[in-house]
């Protein structure tokens, strides 16, 4: 079963790979097959049609990394023995999701969506990753609102969902590189997280001084 298992997955992060550099025009049967040291009647095996390849990698471009972080989370909420720690950790986790270094991620993301617009396959694929995310998200959030950490008058999953819909929203200022605004655009993000989970925001970065400040110092 492992060996099953193995296979599919090495079969899902190739043709994953293939799209991410020549989108899903490049997946070709034959290139995967030599790649991953498989016959052609595999693919077929786990996934039905080329088409039900790229449907199930197109998911795992659109849930990878989220669906880490969340475990991650969900982990290390379980360590924290206080609001305070738990205030640290969420705003720890705040900073690495919005964080410049995650934005091919979040490019992948939208990508993936917009494929998915005419496609109910691909839909229904990226409904059900996600929802394996929410649980994670929302139960480590319950887990919050039993302590007393977080408010306790929203559902988690629903504002794991809709948190996923506001750090993708990031990328419409980052169609054009880092725009200098970016760090407003955070703050905003960060505030109405916070305000709907009860925590305090983050400090807000203080900024650097310019040539002619710095001349006059």
């Amino acid at each position: 079963m492992a060996e099953i298992n193995n296979t599919r997955e090495r079969l899902i992060k190739a043709t994953a790979a293939t799209i991410d550099k020549g989108g899903e025009g490049a997946v070709r049967i034959r290139d995967l097959t030599k790649s991953c040291n498989i016959t052609a009647p595999s693919i077929y095996h786990f996934f039905g049609s080329r088409e039900g390849l790229i449907d199930a990698a197109q998911a795992f471009r659109f849930s990878r990394g989220q669906l880490q972080l969340g475990n991650a989370f969900s982990s290390a909420i379980h360590q924290c023995k206080n609001k305070s720690q738990f205030v640290e950790l969420a705003h720890q986790f705040l900073a690495t999701m919005f964080s410049f270094d995650r934005r091919a991620i979040r490019n992948s993301r939208l990508n993936v969506l917009g494929n998915a617009v005419n496609r109910p396959d691909l839909s229904k694929e990226l409904a059900e990753v996600q929802e394996e995310s929410n649980v994670v998200v929302g139960e480590a959030l319950r887990y919050a609102q039993s302590k007393g950490w977080v408010r306790d008058d929203f559902n988690g999953d629903m504002f794991a969902a809709w948190l996923v819909g506001m750090v993708n929203s990031r990328r419409l200022i980052e169609m054009n590189g880092v725009h200098p605004l970016c760090d407003e655009w955070d703050v905003i993000a960060k505030r109405s997280i916070c305000m709907t989970l009860g925590l305090p925001e983050p400090a807000r970065k203080k900024s650097k001084p310019t040539k002619k400040r710095q001349q006059r110092v």
